[in-house]
């Protein structure tokens, strides 16, 4: 058991030997036994899978009844559960579900775990599975966005090594993207610019405004609020400039115009052969080898800014939380420090193909290139507290397509992006 298990577990010390005290009570029973409910994105087949290379299938003091929810419908599903009193006692979250589920959730305070024990075990990112007082959720891993490249398209054009930096695809376009004598797209460089068929728009563009040095949203006096319109002294706010470089690939009128809206969907694009570069989740990587297995797919860092003065990507990171309302808290923190331990999370990591969220994992990188680079890419993985994920998703949307359906400038569209986003905030 790691120093930060057994600080975690002191916490509720008191409570956990109560617990033990019903469980060594139960009927049939010669030993404390946890049952706990888990509800997650993690395929119910994965999972399974994770239980057993971890051995916790085996393990006579946890019982897990795992239910896979889709991302798109458990707040509903989770809601509704609450209400009606049949909820479960651990929830797998992402950084993006925090805000939206916080009150939902049990908080460690920081009271009784120092901030210090929890920065270095875990990735810089886990800050966002925090508040200012506590703890929301234990990192498990992490899915970041990567840069994957078609080798054959790329040879085509004789180009020899992906993109580095974002000013670097303006080359690229121009050699990459191929239109026909009525100026259609008929193979792109990249799907950049849309947000109808680039199902990554908001991610992409929230990668760029990081980049740049928009937080997005910020914590200020417990409260979150938007900062798509801060300038941070910058003649041009970082936002606006994020927002402008995004659409530009979108314009016609551009030299490098490589996307528009007809267009299949990126993830399609690209698989079809017809998309040189695409940028993805570290996850995506089995699914576009499977969709068609003659590609020969690349995989990158993402691309970077010249200017930041760091490297960072856009990351999913994922964390296990304790529910509020379940009536074994001191059973619940067992099964989530078990699974948030260090030889848990490597096996669950490894059973789900991405990279661990844990600092001492990490320093181990794979000796298989690709996993490689997602290790460093979960090291690298930024995100914001976002308030509600569905509303945010279409909020980005409407940004990006008013300023490439011309109805508003960059500034425009991010100054009503930031009412929106205020609005949102203040109705959670």
């Amino acid at each position: 058991m790691s120093k930060f298990q057994i600080i975690l577990l002191t916490i509720f010390g008191v409570a956990i030997v109560a617990g033990v005290l019903v469980f060594s009570l139960s009927k049939g029973s010669s030993k404390a036994v946890a049952n706990v409910t888990i509800w997650g994105p993690v395929s119910i087949t994965d999972f399974q899978n994770f239980m057993n290379a971890a051995a916790l299938s085996q393990d006579n003091t946890l019982s897990i009844n795992y239910v896979e929810i889709s991302p798109e419908n458990f707040d509903e599903e989770f809601t509704g559960a609450l209400a009606e009193g049949r909820g479960p006692d651990l929830v797998i979250v992402s950084q993006d579900q925090v805000w939206q589920e916080r009150n939902k959730l049990t908080l460690i305070p920081f009271s009784a775990v120092k901030q210090s024990d929890f920065d270095s075990t875990f990735i810089d990112e886990g800050r966002l599975l925090t508040s200012l007082s506590g703890i929301y959720a234990l990192p498990l891993f992490v899915d970041p966005l990567v840069l994957y490249t078609n080798r054959d398209l790329l040879n085509s054009a004789a180009i020899a090594q992906a993109p580095k930096y974002w000013d670097e695809l303006y080359a690229y376009a121009d050699k990459l993207t191929i239109k026909d004598a009525a100026g259609n797209i008929k193979k792109s460089a990249i799907a950049l610019g849309e947000a109808t068929n680039i199902p990554h728009a908001k991610d992409i563009l929230s990668l760029l405004m990081l980049q740049a040095g928009t937080p997005i949203t910020d914590m200020q006096s417990g409260g979150l609020t938007p900062e798509f319109t801060q300038s941070f002294n910058l003649p041009v706010p970082p936002g606006e400039a994020a927002l402008d470089f995004y659409t530009q690939f979108a314009n016609p009128a551009k030299p490098f115009y490589s996307w528009n809206r007809s267009l299949s969907s990126a993830q399609t694009n690209f698989v079809s052969g017809d998309s040189a570069l695409y940028i993805g989740f570290a996850s995506e990587l089995p699914i576009l080898k499977a969709k068609n297995p003659n590609l020969s797919v690349g995989v990158t860092p993402v691309l970077q800014s010249r200017v930041a003065g760091k490297t960072m990507t856009y990351g999913k990171l994922y964390g296990i939380a304790l529910v509020r309302t379940s009536r074994n808290q001191a059973a619940d923190l067992v099964a989530a420090t078990k699974l948030a331990s260090g030889a848990s999370v490597s096996a669950l990591a490894s059973v789900v193909g991405l990279p661990p969220a844990r600092r001492d994992l990490l320093s181990n990188k794979p000796g298989d290139g690709v996993q490689s680079i997602f290790y460093d890419a979960a090291i690298q993985s930024k995100g914001w507290l976002d308030p509600n994920p569905v509303k945010t998703k279409s909020l980005f949307a409407d940004m990006i397509t008013s300023v490439t359906s011309g109805r508003a400038r960059s500034g425009e569209a991010l100054s009503t992006a930031d009412g929106t986003m205020r609005s949102i905030i203040e109705s959670q």
